[in-house]
């Protein structure tokens, strides 16, 4: 089993949980203030040279995050890790991979992604995926929406992430997230 470590980020889009591997990020969990993180790592005989790659991948996120939310990036540049998040099947991954396409303030939606991973007949399997997604973020599922442009039963902060890049997309200047956005 690979080091995992774990840390909690205040960001303006609220406190989130988020773990790394040395190939990538694993998880990034909305949660509330009152979560501490005790260890830094799940493996105390941990080989030293597998928690400086993960390390950098959370000092990496941390950065991207604060300018995503600043509106002055618009991507997250960081490796996952699928494999240690639990996505083991092809289907899944390539779901992903597709979502991670889907440009800047722009939307798809479930259908296609279903038909861009190859399997036209899964659009509700692309749904449960959205839902089940690993690293919010890095897999920007606030922009697969229903056929009708509905957003279904997402969650609010979903909305208002699509809502901050579309905001970016037309501004003159950098907008910042919003502080205090809820679900």
């Amino acid at each position: 089993m690979s080091t995992v470590l774990v840390r909690v980020l205040d960001t303006l889009a609220g406190r989130l949980v988020v773990e790394a591997t040395a190939r990538g990020i694993v998880r990034i969990d909305r949660v509330g203030s009152d979560v501490v993180v005790g260890d830094d790592h799940d493996d105390d005989n941990a080989d030293p040279t597998s928690i400086d790659p993960a390390a950098d991948h959370l000092a990496r996120l941390a950065e991207h995050l604060d300018g995503y939310l600043a509106g002055t990036r618009r991507s997250i540049d960081v490796p996952l890790d699928l494999e240690a998040a639990g996505v083991h099947d092809e289907f899944s991954r390539e779901v992903y991979r597709e979502i991670q396409h889907i440009p800047y303030g722009e939307t798809s939606t479930y259908g296609q992604i279903s038909v861009d991973a190859g399997r036209p007949r899964n659009a509700r399997r692309v749904g449960r995926l959205c839902s089940l997604v690993p690293a919010q973020f890095l897999i920007p599922v606030h922009r697969v929406i229903r056929a009708d442009g509905g957003l279904g039963a997402c969650p609010e902060h979903r909305l208002q992430l699509l809502e901050h890049e579309r905001r970016n997309l037309h501004a003159d200047r950098p907008v910042v997230f919003p502080r205090g956005y809820s679900d």
